[in-house]
C-alpha cells in the first residue's frame, strides 16, 4: 500500500486481520437482517411429529381463503390478518400444522391447536406486524365484525393476555357472538411470524397456548435462520 508517497508493506497477519474484520462485519449484518425463509425452509422449520412429547402434529393444507380477511373497523384489520395471514405471507410462503393433545387414558382430544408459520418481507415487517396487532387488540376490545373467506363473523370481545413470550409477541383471546372462544399467540422471529391458536373441544373455554409449543417452534426457526 502507498501512504503519502511512501510504500508500506503490510505483514500477512495484519492483512488477514483487516480482511477478517470486514468478513465479520458482513456476517453480523446478515445475521441482524435474515432473509425471508423459502417455502421449503418453512416446512423444515415448522413443528412436526415427535418434536414435542405428548402432542400429535400433522401437516395441514392452508385454507382457500385467498387472503380475503377484512374488518368492519379498519383499526381492527391486523386482528383479521392474524386469523387469515395469507395476505401477509411474502410470496405465498405459508405452512400450517394441526396439533392435538390427548389426556392420558382418554381417546378424545380435549384441546386442539393450529400453527400458521409464514415469511414476511423482512425482520422490520415482522416486528411491525406484531406492534400493529398489539395496537389493534388494545383498541378493539368491545368487538367488531370480521370477514373470512367471504363469511362474516361477529367478534363479541377481544382480550389482551399477559404474554410470556417477550416483547416480540402478542397473546390475545377472541370471543365470538355464537359463543366460540379462541386464544392466539403471535411471535416474530427474524423475518418469520408464528401464529398459534388454541381451543377446547369439550367445554368451549379459553385455554392457553402451551409454552412448550411456542418455545420449540421459536428454537426450530432460529436454527433454520442460522
Amino acid at each position: 500500500m502507498i501512504f503519502g508517497g511512501t510504500r508500506v508493506v503490510l505483514a500477512g497477519p495484519i492483512i488477514a486481520a483487516l480482511f477478517g474484520m470486514t468478513a465479520c462485519g458482513t456476517e453480523a449484518g446478515e445475521e441482524e437482517n435474515p432473509q425471508p425463509l423459502s417455502g421449503a425452509q418453512l416446512s423444515k422449520a415448522a413443528l412436526s411429529q415427535g418434536d414435542v412429547a405428548g402432542y400429535t402434529i400433522r401437516e395441514a393444507s392452508p385454507g382457500s381463503k385467498g387472503g380475503s380477511a377484512g374488518a368492519s373497523d379498519e383499526s381492527c384489520r391486523p386482528i383479521a390478518n392474524a386469523l387469515d395471514p395469507e395476505a401477509m405471507a411474502y410470496d405465498g410462503r405459508l405452512v400450517e400444522r394441526d396439533i392435538w393433545k390427548t389426556p392420558t387414558g382418554s381417546e378424545a382430544a380435549d384441546a386442539s391447536y393450529r400453527l400458521m408459520l409464514f415469511s414476511t418481507e423482512s425482520t422490520a415487517a415482522a416486528e411491525k406486524a406484531v406492534q400493529d396487532l398489539k395496537k389493534a387488540v388494545s383498541s378493539c376490545g368491545s368487538g367488531f365484525e370480521v370477514t373470512l373467506a367471504g363469511e362474516k363473523y361477529k367478534v363479541r370481545q377481544v382480550l389482551l393476555n399477559k404474554s410470556a413470550f417477550g416483547n416480540e409477541s402478542v397473546d390475545f383471546s377472541l370471543e365470538y357472538q355464537m359463543g366460540m372462544k379462541r386464544r392466539y399467540v403471535v411471535v416474530s422471529s427474524g423475518a418469520s411470524l408464528s401464529i398459534f391458536s388454541a381451543s377446547n373441544q369439550l367445554d368451549n373455554a379459553f385455554i392457553a397456548v402451551p409454552d412448550e409449543l411456542v418455545d420449540e417452534q421459536k428454537s426450530k426457526l432460529e436454527g433454520e435462520e442460522g
